[in-house]
């Protein structure tokens, strides 16, 4: 019953954090809207719920016991410096057990094991080489777990071996891959156990809106670069255009200039007069260009007192976000407090209520044992009760018949005697 109560009153919590981490996000995104990127940091940097925090520990343990797994061999085959760091790190109780030989006699046979597997000649056609093989591949499996849990369980013990016998290990890559991938799914798990669902969707919704983002931008220059690669074209062609006329012309301007220089003045009239009109067209132009640039200026120097200003609003805005956030952590922590002190009383009367039942089960023990032994002197007496009752029916009913045997055997013997009589 207080287990119950005690996950009654964890629940709330729960719901609480949930609430808390979705206002915390919907600032959050506002907050770094100039840096997007810190959009995607979790919001919280430690591990609060129990389920979290034993995961990261079995992971800890499992990158633990890899690294126990690279420093195995070095372990079986350096017995007099190991029989002397074993010894560093027994307690008496230990010594009194002998639990150095034991661990010695654990390591020898781990490579006496191995040492079998690696001269064996096992050949896959006969059976009986397979499963001799198989139960080694278990026996050497098994052993090196125990190994494992003995020297997990002396973390002094580990430490000592890997400063003196450290520099001698040479990495082993395939142990030290599943080091880094374990290394990295520590990382990943934890990223991804500090994230709240609230907070994965919006990063979802981010990476949604990041990629259409992407997309409409990589279309919009997609089109420009169409429409530029259009107007290089284009301009090609009118250079090609204006190439060729010029080749023409100087053509023409030969063939004249063969027949009447007066011919080539008028041409130079004529090509002097074209050159003119089209740098008055050209100053027409620049000045045009000249017109929309000032305006574009204005323009952006409006835009920016206008981003201004917006800016001033926003930063309000902001600091103003971040006050009610002060605010609400703080009112957080204190709900946080009360129910963690009431937590600790509903343990604490656990605990009371689990020592009385102790108390209780202590007095009716044998209190039950002697129950137990009535009830069966009682099933005893019943079963000979029961015993004695039919014993004494069946002599009843054996009686009755005797009876009435007898009965009818007098009746037909005074009947026989009576038919006697009359016939004499």
């Amino acid at each position: 019953m207080a287990l119950a109560n005690l996950s009654n009153s964890i629940d709330p919590l729960k719901m609480s954090s949930s609430l808390g981490s979705t206002s915390v996000l919907g600032n959050k995104r506002q907050k770094f809207k100039l840096e997007p990127l810190k959009v995607l940091e979790p919001s919280n940097k430690k591990l609060n719920l129990p389920e979290s925090q034993r995961i990261m520990y079995i992971l800890e343990r499992l990158v633990k016991k890899v690294e126990i797994l690279e420093y195995i061999n070095l372990i079986i085959n350096n017995e007099e410096k190991i029989r002397q760091l074993i010894q560093l790190n027994l307690t008496e109780e230990e010594k009194n057990k002998n639990y150095e030989e034991k661990f010695l006699a654990m390591c020898h046979n781990h490579k006496y094991l191995i040492d079998t597997y690696n001269k064996g000649q096992f050949k896959s056609s006969d059976s009986v080489s397979s499963q001799t093989k198989e139960s080694l591949e278990s026996l050497i499996k098994n052993s090196c777990k125990d190994l494992i849990r003995v020297i997990n369980n002396k973390p002094t013990f580990f430490e000592n071996i890997k400063n003196e016998l450290g520099q001698s290990q040479k990495p082993n890559p395939q142990i030290l891959e599943l080091k880094n991938l374990m290394n990295e799914l520590k990382d990943v798990l934890n990223e991804r156990l500090l994230t709240t669902p609230n907070e994965q969707r919006e990063k979802i919704d981010y990476l949604k809106e990041l990629l259409l983002r992407e997309k409409t931008n990589n279309e919009l220059i997609q089109k420009l670069n169409d429409e530029l690669n259009a107007a290089m074209a284009d301009k090609e062609k009118e250079i090609q255009v204006r190439n060729d006329q010029i080749r023409r012309l100087d053509s023409d301007l030969k063939n004249v200039e063969k027949f009447s220089t007066d011919l080539v003045k008028r041409t130079k009239v004529d090509a002097e007069q074209q050159e003119a009109s089209e740098g008055k067209a050209s100053e027409g132009r620049k000045s045009k260009l000249q017109q929309e640039l000032n305006q574009l200026r204005q323009q952006f120097q409006n835009l920016v007192l206008e981003h201004r200003e917006q800016e001033q609003i926003l930063r309000k805005e902001k600091w103003k976000h971040e006050t009610n956030v002060e605010g609400l952590l703080s009112r957080y922590d204190d709900d946080m407090t009360k129910k963690q002190n009431e937590i600790d009383e509903i343990e604490a009367l656990y605990e009371e209520e689990k020592k009385q039942l102790q108390e209780l089960e202590e007095k009716f023990k044998p209190l039950e044992e002697e129950y137990l032994k009535i009830l069966d002197e009682r099933r005893t007496l019943e079963r000979i009760r029961r015993m004695e009752e039919d014993s004494l029916n069946k002599k009843v009913k054996a009686a009755v018949v005797i009876q009435s045997y007898w009965r009818g055997f007098k009746l037909r013997k005074g009947l026989f005697k009576k038919k006697g009589k009359g016939k004499k």
